[in-house]
């Protein structure tokens, strides 16, 4: 996804609902009346369940070398809970898209899919995950009573497909900011003033003076066609079928993205800048500056951001970090399903998947046993401060430790994870304050489905990813190039995706209505 990309820490004793006693399903799970209320589950009633394996899988994270080791303290709590053990299943992000398409293909059973935006649309109509609301079998009801308590209702809403919601959002912030992260200590040494910094341009008296200033290997700002989510634009679909709205008109009209003016202007910024050598070395094919950012050898980088990422991401790099932001806060569709874990159609127990999901959404011990692994080992408490950590002594990062795959957006309920000792003490409280001042799309609620334009839509993906990195790294002439970029676009099939995404668009505010 262009990436692209909540805390009490009381222990809420949340287990399968009450109503143990009454009769099991086929798979083991207990059949529980919809709208019953979760209690502490007797032994007894837990022992009615099978011993099954939850098998999970997550994107963007590399595998970390103890995972066996937090699975083994999270099934102490999963065994008695609901009579489950967990498999994590870290996948990296160049291996994610392929490996998942893979399972589904195949039939492999698993039982949960990290999943967002147009991938859920797409393997929504593959028929590859369960609708958690289906009326004729509610899970959500079932067995999630604790998430149905804590999200707020606007994720479940705004994520559906036809009225059912096939993935469930984390829990954390609704709205989407985009702008950079700066390297804090360059932006003091040359006494940058953040608030004079509105867009990219701004920043280039900066680029300069790192570039003139800093070691060769110091990058002045990162390359990459994510700068396409500063400009006032709502894609629709995913990147790669580059069809988008106004953020600021009051009628959606749908339009290519590479024939706005704003494209152009930003294409020839990357050109210029290029030119005078603020970008990593060789910007159209190297794209993952993961190394370099965790060795605070960038100065600028685009991040989408929230209040307090920039705290959240100096965790990971050698370098405090501080963030610049350029738009305003804005609800789309795609930042309430940008991450989502789905229930798979090949899952031998999608009931028991649900009530680990619900766990991820109401347990604090699991949800920060998933983040930031085992106490003592992968992080400790700072004295007085029973939700405050910090790195062990004796490693100079959290990644040292040996697990830390840094990937709390993707689990479960945000708000209940621990904050480390850098980070605003007060950061879930400002991130509902962020939520509330969020814009909403005037679409909002709507997913695009890609279903009767794929081939179109394989075809423009093919187009895209011939040319976007030569543009947004500056490497080729957007004056030449561009234009022939539109023009293989309309040979794919650019406008019948427009004309479908519209007629979409179209019927849903029609509905809306």
């Amino acid at each position: 996804m262009i990436n692209m990309k909540k805390l009490n820490t009381i222990a809420l004793a949340v287990t399968i609902p009450a109503l143990l006693l009454s009769a099991c399903s086929k798979s083991g799970a207990p059949a529980v009346s919809p709208g019953s209320s979760s209690s502490v589950a007797s032994a007894a009633a837990t022992k009615k369940l099978n011993p099954r394996e939850i098998s999970i899988y997550f994107a963007g994270p590399t595998a970390q070398k103890d995972v066996a080791l937090v699975e083994e303290e999270i099934n102490k709590i999963t065994r008695e809970k609901i009579n489950a053990t967990v498999k994590i299943n870290h996948l990296g992000w160049g291996d994610y898209a392929q490996k998942t398409n893979l399972m589904i293909a195949s039939g492999e059973p698993f039982d949960l899919m990290f999943t967002s935006g147009n991938d859920l649309s797409i393997n929504v109509a593959k028929g590859a995950y369960v609708a958690l609301n289906d009326p004729a079998n509610n899970l959500l009801e079932k067995y999630g009573q604790d998430i149905l308590k804590s999200m707020n209702p606007k994720f479940l809403t705004g994520t559906t497909i036809k009225g059912l919601n096939y993935a469930l959002p984390t829990e954390k912030e609704m709205a989407s900011q985009q702008g950079l992260f700066l390297r804090k200590d360059l932006v003091e040494k040359y006494k940058l003033d953040l608030k004079t910094i509105k867009r990219l341009e701004d920043l280039e008296p900066f680029l300069q003076q790192v570039k003139a200033g800093e070691s060769a290997d110091v990058i002045p700002i990162v390359a990459t066609s994510n700068f396409l989510n500063l400009l006032p634009y709502e894609f629709i679909g995913g990147f790669q079928s580059p069809g988008v709205i106004s953020k600021t008109g009051t009628t959606p009209k749908v339009v290519n993205i590479f024939e706005t003016p704003e494209a152009k202007d930003l294409f020839k910024l990357m050109y210029n800048w290029n030119q005078k050598g603020y970008f990593q070395k060789d910007p159209g094919t190297n794209t993952n500056l993961k190394a370099q950012n965790d060795e605070g050898l960038v100065a600028a980088r685009w991040s989408q951001l929230k209040p307090g990422g920039d705290l959240e991401a100096s965790n990971l790099s050698k370098k405090p970090l501080i963030q610049v932001e350029f738009t305003q806060p804005y609800v789309a569709s795609a930042d309430l399903n940008n991450s989502m874990l789905a229930v798979s159609r090949t899952s031998k127990d999608p009931e028991r998947a649900v009530m680990f999901l619900n766990l991820l959404h109401s347990d604090p011990r699991i949800v920060n046993l998933m983040d930031f692994g085992i106490e003592g080992k992968h992080y400790v408490k700072v004295a007085g401060k029973d939700n405050v950590i910090k790195v062990p002594d004796g490693f100079a990062a959290s990644k040292d430790t040996g697990y830390f795959p840094g990937n709390t957006w993707q689990v479960g309920n945000q708000f209940l994870t621990y904050l480390f000792q850098n980070e605003d003490p007060q950061k879930w409280e400002k991130f509902k304050t962020f939520n509330a001042a969020g814009v909403p799309s005037p679409i909002l609620g709507f997913t695009y489905n890609s279903e009767s334009t794929k081939n179109e839509e394989a075809a423009l993906a093919s187009v895209v990813k011939s040319y976007i990195d030569g543009l947004s790294g500056g490497v080729v002439d957007p004056e030449k190039y561009l234009p022939e970029f539109n023009d293989k676009l309309k040979k794919a099939g650019m406008d019948k995706v427009i004309a479908e995404k519209q007629k979409q668009i179209d019927e849903f505010i029609k509905n809306k209505k």
